[in-house]
């Protein structure tokens, strides 16, 4: 005697399927949404959705950069190996960026301070959401922390 076993189909699981679909989708879309121009933070290179230190002026080429994403350093740290360093061919490249950076760009949506002291205290220079590059000032050789302001 054989078995035989119904399928029985509702539209209950194409619709299931259908949600499931539209909810991978979307799932994919959003964590997309929000790296479209952020740029691959720490790998010497100064781009879009960062925070760039730089070893030389404004104007003067050749200097190495440390690029940082968006995020408060309350100490960049003073020697290695748990400082935050140069990157990239330039001169500086490998030194720590702890009272060593004479200008900074800022390419991000927010307001930027670097400060010339650990945990954001004593003076700072202000580098205002997508702006040109500038020269420290405040903190020129005493750049300790950096905060992202509104």
């Amino acid at each position: 005697m054989g078995t035989s076993t119904k399928v029985r189909r509702s539209g209950g699981s194409r619709t299931a399927r259908l949600v499931a679909v539209a909810g991978a989708v979307v799932g994919l879309a959003i964590p997309l949404a929000g790296t479209a121009h952020a740029g691959t933070a720490r790998n010497g290179i100064c781009e879009s959705g960062e925070f760039c230190l730089f070893y030389y002026p404004t104007g003067v080429s050749g200097g190495a950069v440390s690029d940082f994403a968006v995020g408060d350093i309350p100490n960049l740290g003073p020697n290695q190996p748990s400082c935050y360093e140069f990157r990239g061919s330039g001169t500086g490249s490998g030194l720590c960026v702890w009272q060593n950076a004479r200008s900074a760009r800022n390419l991000t949506d927010h307001n930027v301070r670097v400060f010339t002291n650990v945990n954001y205290k004593s003076t700072s220079d202000l580098f205002t959401a997508n702006g040109q590059q500038s020269d420290l000032y405040q903190a020129k050789f005493l750049d300790e922390s950096i905060k992202f302001v509104s």
